[in-house]
């Protein structure tokens, strides 16, 4: 495609949500917090271990986003909104 692997277009077909190298940076900051923590009291005790960034940036989010396929589609939808006819 020519297109680079880091491209929203290529990321989005291939079903993509980060990069390698974001995926890489999320990991060696996740094992740099478990280093830190790890020689804590609370790391001692296995207690407090700090959250994944890779963790939470990787899962699969539910969120009110809405996307339409065509102008239509958003156009109807954004009348039902402008006159309260919205039921979300």
């Amino acid at each position: 495609m020519g297109l680079r692997n880091d491209s929203r277009v290529k990321m989005h077909l291939s079903g993509s949500k980060l990069t390698l190298e974001q995926m890489l940076y999320a990991r060696m900051a996740d094992e740099l917090a478990f280093l830190s923590w790890a020689k804590t009291k609370d790391g001692q005790k296995n207690r407090n271990r700090p959250e994944s960034i890779l963790k939470a940036l990787i899962s699969d989010k539910s969120d009110d986003t809405v996307s339409f396929l065509t102008t239509e589609d958003f156009d109807n939808e954004w009348e039902k909104i402008v006159h309260g006819k919205y039921d979300r």
